[in-house]
């Protein structure tokens, strides 16, 4: 497992909140713009509807003589088609308004001939006019029927498109979604790994070996099957630290995580559990088997060629767990076993024999 697996979802986070912003930014303006729309339009509906009234009202109060209250009415309709006409000017009306500003246009053609009529009939009172008033306010209602219809059907399909803000909104709800697991996840793994891996060779840390141990004692206690523990030392750190830097020092710890990895088996547990040194936790493995495992580590790194040095060499110390044993007690025997491969002229492995530890098990190969 590797830590920089963890720093690519922030850039996926990153990304998921733009467009999370992004849509919400164009759902805000798409129904404002929408409701706003929609209030123009329930105006101009209304208005559509007061002119086709005003023009049935105004044609029997002419007819019955009203000539006041007529006059009022017939100058409100002229105001309201007036307005109307003068949004031709205004492209956003204009562009989703076409059919009504056309359905006026013919409007105010009947209407100036019905007016004309009316106009003749207060004068004559013939029964020419009348029958001319009577057939114009006729076409007149239609054409302002088709004018209301037209206003109505331009809000209809502007109300049709509340489809897209319902996608919009749809996708808004899934990106947040999205941010909510990507976090979560991403926070809890990065939160859980640094926890457990040390930060430089991304390896198990010793609060991760803790844990790990007593899972395996345990379930090597229940099942009686075989367990060991390595440890690992590299020799004369310091002076490499001292030489070379601790730039240097650093890339041969990191070097030496991944010569552990390559060698060890799959099931083998990483440990670095001091500055410059390592356990590994060898489950279903006794000390021959965890012995044959130390030594082929042990000579792989004195063999491998590291960026920054000559030349490393480790020592190892290799315990085996008895159910009569604690974890400290495991540790401890192959601490043992590591430092008795130092006193011993370094670049060994020795397996812990007891705790005199009399004589060692591995020479240098």
């Amino acid at each position: 497992m590797n830590f920089f697996h963890y720093k690519r979802p922030s850039t996926y986070l990153i990304l998921l909140a733009s467009i999370l912003l992004s849509l919400g930014s164009l759902m805000a303006y798409f129904v404002y713009n929408a409701v706003d729309d929609i209030e123009h339009d329930a105006g101009h509906i209304n208005k559509t509807g007061v002119i086709r009234g005003s023009i049935q009202r105004v044609t029997k109060l002419v007819l019955y003589d009203s000539i006041q209250s007529s006059d009022v009415i017939i100058k409100d309709i002229n105001r309201l088609i007036e307005q109307f006409l003068a949004m031709e000017k205004d492209d956003a009306f204009n562009s989703s308004n076409k059919d009504v500003l056309n359905s006026l246009k013919i409007l105010k053609t009947k209407w100036q001939k019905l007016e004309y009529w009316i106009a003749h009939y207060r004068e004559t009172h013939s029964e020419q006019s009348r029958k001319e008033i009577i057939e114009e306010s006729e076409s007149c209602w239609k054409a302002a029927d088709a004018v209301v219809l037209a206003a109505q059907l331009s809000s209809e399909s502007k109300v049709a498109g509340f489809q897209l803000f319902y996608i919009i909104l749809l996708l808004n709800a899934i990106t947040a979604i999205l941010v909510i697991l990507l976090v979560f996840i991403y926070v809890r793994k990065k939160l859980e790994f640094e926890s457990l891996h040390d930060p430089l060779t991304h390896a198990h840390n010793r609060r991760s070996y803790e844990s790990i141990i007593d899972t395996e004692l345990a379930r090597s206690a229940r099942y009686n099957h075989p367990l060991s523990l390595i440890l690992l030392d590299i020799d004369h750190f310091k002076g490499i630290n001292d030489k070379y830097g601790h730039k240097a020092g650093d890339s041969v710890l990191i070097e030496l995580v991944q010569v552990l990895i390559k060698t060890a088996r799959k099931t083998d547990r990483i440990f670095r559990v001091g500055g410059e040194e390592f356990a590994i936790i060898i489950p279903e493995t006794n000390i021959a088997g965890a012995s044959d495992l130390a030594e082929k580590v042990r000579a792989i790194v004195s063999n491998y060629p590291f960026k920054t040095v000559n030349k490393v060499t480790v020592s190892i110390g290799v315990a085996e767990f008895h159910p009569d044993i604690t974890k400290d007690e495991l540790y401890n025997n192959a601490d043992q076993a590591m430092y008795f491969a130092k006193d011993a002229g370094r670049n060994r492995s020795e397996i812990f024999v007891n705790s005199n530890m009399e004589s060692p098990h591995n020479s240098i190969s």
